[in-house]
């Protein structure tokens, strides 16, 4: 596990305990994704037990039926409601979703003024990371492709944590990254005294996560040689996307002096390889996704893949 540098600082440790004290009081977790988790790790429980939870979010259940019925998952039949959800796309499948749509909804927070971190473009990252760490883990079989997905996609919550909990001081990271040219972490360790891996691990256990889970978010960063956990999975994901300059929260894609030198484990780069299309068919996944599960679509990086259509400005951060 990635070292934890508020164990010897009272200060800090009350720092980290007030950030996500917070932002379970500010922005707390629906109802739904609560006993979604606990029915992930409850064998017995049956897969109709998840569509009657879900079932009685109606927001939730009109996002999952909208995912479900596009050319994401490309069913020729219609799915009317989440019992046949469950049935066609799986219970861990569906889990997935809705736990991550649940927690997209919870950490929409108002954009900070005068900041360039862009909340769309920090789920653009989260959910591609999520589809290539489902990608690996379906090629390595070393953990559940649902499984793996959900803990990419929550693997920077962190970020949104700190900057709910402490706009201010969130704002001092980005300017240090946005005008001082430093990597983000090293911005993130100077304000706060400690990373975002911290602060969504403890998060998560907060909200009785499984344990694999909080272990891929609190070690995502650190280097890795070959893929033999979950963790390792969404590490790997993690430095793949961030190889194309897809950033949490930044647009990366035409500056490559920003971008993480790092070496991506092969067996990442296998299964990306083996994806018709590869990164750029799992870019244009998780922007269905998003567009998806989200009220209107999201905004998103700069072509960078040969694409002539233009997109929305990506600078131009939405209230």
């Amino acid at each position: 596990m990635t070292a934890d540098p508020t164990a010897e600082s009272p200060y800090l440790r009350n720092r980290l305990r007030t950030i996500v004290q917070s932002t379970t009081e500010l922005a707390p977790l629906k109802a739904v994704a609560t006993k979604a988790i606990q029915l992930a790790e409850d064998e017995r429980s049956a897969a109709m037990d998840l569509a009657t939870v879900i079932s009685s979010d109606q927001a939730l259940t009109a996002r999952l039926l909208k995912l479900s019925n596009s050319a994401y998952y490309g069913y020729a039949r219609r799915i009317s409601n989440v019992r046949e959800a469950v049935i066609l796309l799986g219970m861990r499948t569906v889990r997935s979703v809705a736990i991550s749509t649940a927690i997209i909804d919870a950490l929409r927070i108002p954009n900070l003024q005068n900041t360039r971190f862009d909340q769309d473009l920090f789920w653009a990252h989260s959910v591609t990371v999520g589809i290539i760490a489902e990608v690996i883990a379906r090629e390595t079989r070393i953990a559940r492709p649902e499984d793996a997905f959900t803990a990419g996609v929550l693997h920077d919550i962190g970020k949104l944590a700190m900057m709910l909990a402490e706009p201010a001081a969130f704002a001092e990271v980005v300017d240090l990254v946005a005008t001082e040219g430093l990597k983000y972490r090293d911005a993130e360790f100077a304000v706060f005294g400690f990373g975002h891996e911290l602060v969504g691990a403890r998060l998560a256990a907060r909200w009785k996560f499984p344990e694999p889970l909080v272990a891929a978010i609190q070690t995502h960063h650190q280097p890795i040689a070959a893929i033999e956990s979950m963790a390792d999975i969404v590490a790997a994901a993690n430095l793949a996307a961030n190889r194309e300059g897809l950033a949490a929260g930044f647009d990366y894609t035409h500056e490559p002096e920003r971008r993480p030198a790092l070496a991506v484990p092969p067996a990442c780069d296998l299964a990306i390889a083996k994806v018709h299309g590869g990164i750029a068919t799992l870019e244009e996944k998780a922007r269905a996704f998003l567009t998806h599960v989200t009220s209107r679509a999201p905004r998103w990086y700069r072509p960078h893949h040969g694409e002539e259509a233009e997109l929305p400005d990506h600078h131009e951060p939405a209230a």
